[in-house]
């Protein structure tokens, strides 16, 4: 038997031969935290505070109506503008590109600008929602002439 106490915190028994614990602790300890494991993640678990996130500068009421006849109205801006250049283009290819490349990628701009941290976010759920809303409106188009 060995002259040393317990390795085990708070134990004061001597150690069980040459274990380092006594006969209680024996199997050594059954629990330990995760502090002892790695003092690394203690220390920066210790650093960490709360960030307090600025105010948005951006009123969501006023911009999700812009964003939600924004892009119904640039869609018909497009329209129209394309239906120029068709007169103008008989093979029609300059108002295929327009309507099928730019239109979309003006509305995904929209809504990345808006979903970005400083812009409106309002804007781009607004966007977001055009086409559900258009959708409806024009199943409730079908819905009336189709009973009427």
């Amino acid at each position: 038997m060995g002259d040393n106490k317990c390795a085990y915190e708070g134990c004061n028994a001597l150690e069980f031969r040459t274990s380092g614990y006594c006969l209680r602790h024996k199997d050594g300890p059954k629990t330990t935290l995760i502090g002892e494991i790695n003092p690394l993640k203690k220390e920066i678990s210790e650093e960490i505070s709360i960030i307090n996130t600025p105010k948005s500068k951006h009123n969501n009421y006023i911009w999700f109506p812009l964003g939600l006849f924004a892009g119904p109205a640039i869609a018909i801006i497009m329209v129209t503008i394309s239906e120029f250049l068709l007169i103008m283009d008989d093979s029609g290819s300059i108002s295929v590109f327009s309507i099928c490349v730019i239109l979309p990628l003006i509305y995904i701009i929209g809504i990345v600008w808006g979903l970005r941290s400083n812009g409106p976010t309002g804007f781009s759920l607004g966007l977001l929602v055009t086409p559900m809303v258009f959708g409806l409106f024009v199943l409730f188009l079908f819905y009336i002439f189709e009973f009427s």
